[in-house]
C-alpha cells in the first residue's frame, strides 16, 4: 500500500434550514463492522485503502459535532475533558496514516474503526 498524503478536511453541505447535513450513523457504523471484522488473512491493500479513507472521512464529518458538544459544555468539568480528550484522539489518528506495508495500515484502519465506533456512539447518546 502506498502511503497517503495527508487528507484535506471535506467541506460539509448545509441543509435549506442552515444545518449541518445530518450524520449518517448507519453508515458509519457499518464501516467500522467492515474494519473490525475478524478475519483469517490479511484484506486485499485496496480494500484497506478504502475502508481507510471511509472511517477518515467519517471521522472529519463527525469532528465538528464533537467540537460543538465540547464548546457548549463547561471548560474544565469532568465532560468538557473527556470530550476533549476524544476530540485530540480522533486528530492525531487523522493526522496519521497507516504506513508502506499492509500489515501497519491494516493495524492503522481497525485503529480509525475503533476511534470511529466510540466517537459515533458518545455523538449517538
Amino acid at each position: 500500500m502506498t502511503p497517503q498524503s495527508p487528507q484535506q478536511e471535506p467541506t460539509l453541505t448545509t441543509m435549506m434550514t442552515g444545518d449541518n447535513v445530518p450524520l449518517d450513523l448507519v453508515t458509519i457504523r457499518a464501516t467500522v463492522r467492515r474494519a473490525l471484522q475478524e478475519r483469517t488473512a490479511l484484506p486485499r491493500a485496496e480494500e484497506v485503502h478504502e475502508i481507510t479513507r471511509a472511517l477518515r472521512t467519517h471521522l472529519w464529518l463527525m469532528l465538528p459535532a464533537a467540537q460543538a458538544i465540547a464548546d457548549g459544555l463547561d471548560r474544565g468539568t469532568g465532560p468538557w475533558h473527556r470530550w476533549r480528550a476524544l476530540i485530540d484522539r480522533v486528530r492525531v489518528d487523522l493526522d496519521h496514516d497507516g504506513g508502506p506495508g499492509l500489515c501497519s495500515a491494516v493495524v492503522h484502519m481497525k485503529d480509525l474503526g475503533r476511534t470511529c465506533r466510540f466517537l459515533a456512539d458518545c455523538l449517538d447518546e
